[in-house]
């Protein structure tokens, strides 16, 4: 086993504020597995922030670097919390594995399914570590719901799932943190590309393999937007309305729909269907589990939130509460990382690793390739690449 593990932040907005609260977490428990030693990001100002954040936590200030080259000459680091737009998940992360560091990179893998495997590759022919950070599943709230409907099967085995998130609200193209989330090419899809990676990764994690996917979808904001990186300005054109059917191999048929650019009441529920009662998801559905679940039974009687979760805890073994929820930290973010710095360690496979982000993204890929082809898709055509339509722009654009 390695010394304390050496970690880059690299890409220091939004959401590495979260990575950098989980790390707090953790440290405040007493973990010392991992350090951060650098903060990189084309904003020095960003960079800095969050080195003084660090600074904070773990007493020591991270070297801040502008430039990813800079930062692999430094070796201050060995391997690279990735917190970057999606047009650059596949680039930074390559430039990292070939530059001999390990890479966790944040949800969605790549920008399309060759981008992924393009990291996978790199990942296995420089022997490095490749993490997918995808935190949802890992709270523990979300494990006593994957426990309650698929282990222990409160309401009976799960025969048909209903996600719906209807609620009226378009982007601030204002904002730096949206904007690029409105153009294709920098993002690779809309939400069913970004917030939906968080539920197509619960939905393997619950029912296994999909079979075939039927989506429609459409985009009713087509506004110019301004400022964007790598494009300057160009026309909003992913999807902000969606309805999708998704079929699974051995598990219930599960609908999903979504808008945010149809007016009216909000309509948010998750429902899980079993043979002998309804789980119902207690938060934002696409983060599935995230707030709990109740179940209620055929009787009229339920089970709380509270006690399906402490049901679950009390399941388990010493090794597993370790294993699980290291340190006691039940913070999805504190844990993917405190996950990937022990995968470096004792130098074994993640809980996610690359192939495991490239399925999830491969259900959201499913969903745009069948909108695009007006007919239904098989999983594994779109997870082998035989299907790609929809996705052959952003390739040809990025060069993949």
């Amino acid at each position: 086993m390695s010394d304390q593990v050496k970690l880059a932040l690299v890409g220091c907005g939004g959401i590495s504020g979260a990575h950098v609260n989980g790390y707090k977490d953790l440290f405040s428990r007493g973990c010392r597995d991992f350090v951060y030693t650098a903060c990189c990001d084309v904003s020095e100002e960003s960079a800095k922030r969050r080195a003084d954040e660090l600074a904070e936590i773990q007493g020591s200030t991270p070297a801040v670097f502008t430039r990813v080259d800079d930062l692999l000459n430094s070796g201050l680091a060995e391997a690279g919390d990735l917190c970057l737009p999606h047009f650059l998940h596949h680039s930074m992360a390559i430039s990292l594995l070939e530059g001999g560091m390990h890479v966790m990179v944040e949800k969605p893998l790549g920008i399309t399914i060759r981008a992924s495997k393009k990291m996978i590759e790199t990942a296995g022919k420089n022997k490095r570590i490749l993490a997918t950070a995808e935190n949802i599943r890992r709270y523990a709230w979300a494990r006593s719901g994957k426990w309650a409907a698929t282990q222990q099967k409160l309401a009976g085995d799960v025969v048909a799932v209903d996600i719906a998130n209807m609620a009226y609200g378009p982007f601030d193209a204002n904002n730096p943190a949206m904007k690029w989330r409105m153009v294709k090419l920098l993002v690779g899809g809309g939400m069913i590309m970004d917030s939906g990676a968080h539920f197509t990764d619960m939905m393997l994690c619950l029912f296994g393999e999909p079979d075939e996917i039927y989506c429609n979808m459409s985009t009713m904001d087509t506004r110019m937007i301004q400022g964007l990186p790598v494009l300057g300005a160009a026309q909003a054109d992913v999807e902000d309305t969606w309805h999708a059917v998704i079929k699974f191999v051995q598990g219930p048929l599960v609908t999903w729909s979504y808008s945010r650019a149809l007016p009216g009441p909000i309509l948010r529920h998750g429902r899980y269907y079993g043979t002998k009662g309804l789980i119902e998801d207690n938060g934002f559905p696409f983060h599935c589990f995230q707030s709990g679940c109740t179940v209620h039974l055929g009787d009229n009687t339920y089970i709380t939130r509270e006690e399906v979760l402490n049901a679950y805890m009390n399941s388990l073994s010493e090794a597993e509460r370790k294993r699980l929820f290291p340190y006691g930290c039940e913070d999805g973010f504190g844990i993917q990382l405190w996950d990937f710095a022990d995968a470096i360690r004792n130098s074994r496979k993640p809980e996610l690793d690359g192939t495991a982000g490239l399925k999830a993204k491969a259900l959201c890929e499913a969903c745009y390739e069948s909108a695009y082809a007006g007919e239904p898709v098989k999983y594994a055509d779109v997870l082998s690449g035989k299907i790609h339509a929809y996705q052959q722009p952003i390739d040809e654009y990025w060069k993949l």
